[in-house]
């Protein structure tokens, strides 16, 4: 069986990780926070390069982590060019600036799997 990321899904968006057709679900708990993506410089502009960009790594990542492997690392481009495929400005003024500097200097597990920054739908799931 093939074990594919789906991205989370923002209203509207998705952080498409289909996140990350952006990140599907929700990541099983009580994995411990390896503090992958913390502390990311934070870009100047919301735009979806950026977005889609981080939302693909943390989700590959954190499912990497999820199954102590590195199945998911070729997945990365699928997620972000699925994302920037959907990703636009109505779902980009979602993004206030605090949403946006917590999305970057948080880990991504406390953005993907604990929703420390209240992005709407922020999740992920490994299957």
């Amino acid at each position: 069986m093939v074990k594919r990321l789906r991205p989370a899904r923002w209203p509207g968006l998705l952080l498409g990780l289909a996140l990350v057709a952006a990140a599907c679900g929700s990541g099983t708990p009580g994995h411990p926070d390896t503090g992958y993506g913390a502390n990311q410089p934070v870009p100047s502009a919301v735009n979806c390069t950026d977005f889609c960009t981080r939302g693909g790594d943390c989700g590959v990542q954190l499912c990497n982590e999820d199954t102590m492997s590195m199945n998911y690392t070729p997945l990365a481009s699928i997620v972000i060019a699925q994302c920037e495929s959907v990703c636009n400005s109505a779902i980009l003024a979602q993004i206030t600036p605090a949403v946006w500097q917590c999305y970057f200097q948080s880990s991504c597990r406390q953005v993907f799997e604990h929703n420390v920054c209240n992005t709407p739908n922020t999740s992920y799931k490994c299957n």
